[in-house]
C-alpha cells in the first residue's frame, strides 16, 4: 500500500518537531507499506470494481486495517489499547437557552467509545489512531472525537487514516475518504484554539495497482454501505 500524504490541520505546542511524533510517522507509515494483497506479494493490488449482474462487486477495507494492526503490534512493537478517559462527567461549556437566555450546560448522555489504536512513546507522547472502516459519517465522528481527545489533554497526537479518491472509487460504497472529508478541513483547523498542546493529521493512503484480472476481492463485511452497495444498480 502507498502512503500518499500526511496533512496537519494543526499542531498546538510544537508536537511536530518532538522526538514522539517522528517515531510515531515513521512507525505507521512503515505499517502501512507493508500491507499486501495477495498476502506475501509485496504490494497491494487490488480488483477494480465491477458492475455483474446488476450489483457492484467492490473491495471491503477491515483487511487493510487487520493488517495495519498487526503490523503496529507486532514488528513495530507498538501495544495496542483502544480506550482513552473521557468520562461524562467532563465540564461541558456553558450555553445559552433561549428565550430565557440563563446559562446552561447540557449533560453528557452518552460514550465516545475506543480508538483503533492508541499507545504511548518513549518520551511520553499519547498517539490515538482511527484506521476507517466505515461511511462518511464515521469519519466526522473520528475526527470530533480525536480534536475533543486532544482539547481534553488526553492524547497529543491524533490521526484518521483515510484512503484517497482513487482508493475509494474501488471500496465498499461510500467509505469514508478524503475527497468527502476535504470540505470541512478548515472546520477541523479551527478547533486548534481549544487545544493548549496536541497535533490532529489525516494520513491519506491508496493501492499500488488496481487490475482486471480475475482476483479475488477483499472480502466485505459491514464497512461503508456495503449491503446497499452490493445491491446498487446502474
Amino acid at each position: 500500500m502507498k502512503w500518499l500524504r500526511t496533512l496537519i490541520l494543526f499542531d498546538q505546542g510544537e508536537v511536530i518537531s518532538s522526538d514522539d511524533w517522528k517515531a510515531f510517522h515513521e512507525s505507521y507509515v512503515r505499517s502501512i507499506v507493508s500491507i499486501d494483497y495477495p498476502a506475501g506479494s509485496g504490494s497491494l493490488t487490488l480488483r477494480r470494481k465491477l458492475r455483474q449482474n446488476g450489483q457492484w462487486q467492490r473491495n471491503g477495507v477491515k483487511y487493510l486495517r487487520s493488517r495495519f494492526l498487526d503490523h503496529m503490534t507486532g514488528p513495530e512493537g507498538w501495544k495496542a489499547e483502544g480506550g482513552v478517559d473521557l468520562s461524562r462527567d467532563r465540564q461541558q461549556p456553558a450555553i445559552r437557552l433561549y428565550p430565557s437566555l440563563e446559562e446552561y450546560r447540557e449533560p453528557i448522555t452518552s460514550d465516545f467509545g475506543g480508538f483503533d489504536f492508541v499507545t504511548t512513546g518513549s518520551a511520553g507522547g499519547r498517539v490515538a489512531i482511527e484506521w476507517e472502516t466505515g461511511n462518511i459519517s464515521s469519519s466526522h465522528r473520528s475526527m470530533n472525537k480525536l480534536a475533543i481527545a486532544l482539547a481534553n489533554g488526553v492524547i497529543d497526537v491524533g490521526v484518521l487514516v483515510l484512503p484517497s479518491r482513487s482508493l475509494y472509487e474501488h471500496l465498499t460504497d461510500r467509505i469514508g475518504n478524503i475527497g468527502e472529508l476535504s470540505g470541512y478541513l478548515a472546520m477541523w483547523e479551527g478547533l486548534k484554539y481549544s487545544v493548549k498542546r496536541g497535533l490532529l493529521a489525516i494520513t491519506v493512503v491508496e493501492q499500488d495497482e488496481l487490475t482486471d484480472d480475475v482476483v479475488p476481492y477483499l472480502p466485505v463485511g459491514d464497512d461503508g454501505r456495503a449491503r446497499q452497495g452490493r445491491a446498487k444498480k446502474l
